[in-house]
């Protein structure tokens, strides 16, 4: 699934694809879009589109005359953006925006809104996102993080799943979960209530740091150490492939932890999505510097 930094660089895209130009057309598959789109298509046409953003795994455009449109990428979306609309419709095709000089279309996702109004007040969850782990601003809101971490339904929760509530913060999944608590060397069974003051300010540090890391480099491991998984085969999967270097312990089960040798190791762990059904997720740790017991 995209995270955070991921759906930003969707945003950043469409931002520069679409902002300041007259709108063509606007269709769309989902099924509440469509029906909107055929009582109210006309209304967007030569309106410009204003703004386009993401907060946390969420992207927004807002449109001239108080429109907007959503959506969320789920597992397999994505966004491309284009010169010129193509004449041809792809079957994965979910959403299309073509503006004066250029167009952009939604893939896969099976998210996609379009409305009048204040997004947060009509899109689900939207108005109920915890603080962004990649503000525009860059100035997390560590105290709303913390306040929301630490309200009086999450303090049995164990902090590997804590992080995946976006409520409590928002943009992070499953490498960006794992990859902040191996820096802050969290185990990720620990509850929340149990969190001592300097991992709770390790946490309100390394959020914000490795998600914007991510989203300038690609990757959440520092230059020295993908450098160093670089020259080492024994380090990765398959040597000399980028992938495998861009990360410290995420899929790097049984490779060597880069600061104590121990194997790294992954199980499956019991979360809750924002609808509070419980599933499981692998998450990806080192037994000694995480002080995880078998």
């Amino acid at each position: 699934m995209p995270e955070g930094p991921e759906v930003r660089k969707y945003a950043d895209s469409l931002d520069k694809a679409l902002s300041g130009r007259r709108i063509r057309s606007l269709t769309a598959r989902t099924k509440s879009a469509k029906a909107w789109l055929q009582v109210n298509e006309a209304r967007l046409f030569n309106q410009h589109v204003e703004r386009v953003f993401s907060h946390g795994k969420h992207l927004v455009g807002l449109i001239q005359g108080g429109f907007y449109f959503h959506s969320h990428l789920m597992m397999w979306g994505r966004w491309q953006t284009l010169a010129e609309s193509p004449s041809e419709v792809d079957r994965r095709e979910r959403a299309r925006i073509v503006v004066e000089g250029g167009c952009a279309i939604l893939y896969s996702a099976p998210i996609f809104n379009v409305g009048e109004g204040n997004p947060e007040q009509h899109v689900d969850y939207l108005n109920s996102l915890g603080p962004d782990a990649l503000p525009y601003d860059n100035k997390f809101d560590a105290v709303e993080f913390r306040c929301r971490l630490l309200s009086k339904k999450n303090r049995t929760v164990s902090i590997g799943a804590a992080l995946l509530n976006q409520q409590i913060i928002a943009g992070l999944g499953n490498y960006l979960r794992a990859e902040i608590l191996f820096a802050c060397r969290i185990n990720p069974w620990t509850k929340v209530s149990a969190l001592t003051a300097p991992e709770l300010e390790c946490l309100s540090r390394m959020a914000p740091q490795l998600t914007r890391r991510s989203y300038r480099a690609g990757a959440t491991a520092r230059k020295p150490d993908r450098e160093r998984m670089s020259r080492d085969p024994t380090l990765v999967y398959q040597p000399g492939r980028e992938y495998g270097t861009r990360h410290m312990v995420f899929r790097r089960t049984n490779l060597p932890c880069l600061r104590c040798g121990n194997p790294i190791r992954q199980l499956r762990q019991v979360t809750q999505s924002n609808n509070e059904e419980e599933r499981d997720r692998i998450i990806y740790f080192c037994e000694r510097c995480q002080r995880v017991a078998r």
